[in-house]
């Protein structure tokens, strides 16, 4: 092998093997911090009571799935919740299935949102989350997406590790169900790199002030904190408000959590290749209020950490062909089969963690490019700061003091 191709071959075990390697043993180390909901909760501290526990989740135009999450919600073996659901400006019979299920069961109150009453400054679900929790009695409040379908004991393990353990946010990742074979290649991929991008296992660390994450699918907190840090009117131009509170818990001394809960809760996100699409490449775009740096970084990372791979058997064949010594064919050939071995045991992890197949690690030369043209569409909109979300568009500017603000003073509550 000659001393230019050595010092390449020497470049792609870095960038390649030794990366994967050392991503895999950070992947693992960082779930392990996530694992917090047990199976068997602990009782709640010193006897207390179960606190009354207000579910609120906010709906639009979710005819064909809020009948299950509602009723999931109001299975909890809990024995202190109400729910509260929220019709959104819905065209569907979304507050009609709303309504039918609220006169059935006292536990459920519906609020309805009219269209052309949404203020400007507002996005649809933030407004509705707003005002959900604005007719809500509970000392403790959980937003479900319509989406979610919760197990029986979902609200009885969460705040019962949320009491214990005095955190302030427990957010949980549900598993993902997938009908369709976009749906199940797709989008546990995406969670993985978003949940790369953003370093999510990070948030679970105290002193990480800046490093917060939050999956509004899933988040439980209490009333107090919610109110001290002025709840969804600080975030109300997000469209990752759930990143956005977080990040303000996280600044005001506040403990949130982000937790494995696959067990738990399961969600089926969306239902066709074009959703996806537009879907994803809107978190892209809002969990960093429209900068595309972190995106960017994202695709240069998929180009130089995952596609080299396949760069590095084409040069191994060529290699073969033209042979200046066997340790230069060898040495590719081992370093590319490493590089693809390890990249696709992690794709596997992925997939098995989020419920999906483990075989969809084999399709990441077809999802991989995908994943990009969904990255890219993001920075596109990070260009045009145009979005359409739920049937609502938006030009997107971020008020430059909303996406400045800080906790005030009197809002931090150091805790260890």
């Amino acid at each position: 092998m000659q001393n230019r191709e050595f010092i390449l071959w020497c470049i792609y075990l870095l960038i390649g093997p030794i990366v994967w390697f050392c991503y895999i043993v950070l992947t693992y180390s960082g779930r392990r911090k996530m694992l917090l909901l047990k199976a068997e909760p602990l009782p709640l501290p010193n006897k207390m009571a179960p606190p009354l526990v207000s579910i609120i989740v906010p709906a639009k135009d979710e005819g064909e799935r809020i009948r299950g999450c509602l009723a999931s919600c109001l299975a909890q073996d809990y024995s202190a919740i109400e729910v509260i659901a929220v019709d959104d400006r819905s065209i569907d019979d979304t507050g009609r299935v709303m309504d039918e299920m609220a006169a059935a069961d006292p536990k459920l109150r519906v609020v309805h949102i009219q269209e052309g009453t949404l203020a400007p400054g507002w996005t649809g679900k933030n407004n509705a989350l707003f005002t959900g929790q604005k007719n809500a009695a509970g000392t403790w409040l959980l937003f479900v997406d319509s989406d979610v379908i919760l197990q029986p004991n979902a609200l009885t393990a969460s705040i019962s590790v949320a009491l214990n353990k005095e955190f302030d946010l427990v957010s949980l990742l549900p598993r993902l169900e997938s009908n369709s074979i976009w749906e199940s290649m797709l989008i546990p991929l995406a969670a993985a790199a978003a949940s790369s991008m953003y370093v999510i296992a990070l948030n679970n660390m105290n002193h990480k002030k800046n490093s917060a994450f939050a999956n509004g699918q899933f988040m439980l907190m209490p009333r107090t904190v919610y109110d001290a840090i002025g709840g969804h009117e600080t975030v109300k131009d997000r469209y990752c408000e759930d990143v956005a509170i977080a990040l303000r818990l996280k600044q005001a001394g506040y403990r949130p959590r982000i937790a494995w809960g696959k067990e738990w809760a399961s969600v089926r996100m969306y239902s066709s290749l074009p959703a996806i699409f537009r879907g994803w490449s809107r978190i892209y775009y809002a969990a960093r209020v429209g900068s595309p740096w972190r995106t960017l970084a994202a695709v240069a990372s998929m180009i130089v950490c995952c596609f080299t791979s396949y760069a590095a058997i084409g040069w191994t064949i060529y290699r073969a062909m033209h042979p200046v010594s066997p340790l230069a064919v060898w040495g590719w050939a081992v370093a590319a089969m490493a590089h693809l071995s390890l990249m696709t045991f992690y794709l596997m992890i992925v997939y098995a963690w989020s419920g999906n197949p483990r075989r969809n690690a084999l399709l990441f030369p077809i999802a991989g490019p995908m994943l990009m043209a969904i990255m890219l569409r993001a920075i596109w909109m990070c260009m045009t700061k145009k979005v359409t979300w739920r049937g609502t568009s938006y030009d997107h500017v971020m008020a430059a003091k909303l996406a400045a603000a800080k906790p005030a003073a009197g809002e931090v509550n150091e805790k260890v």
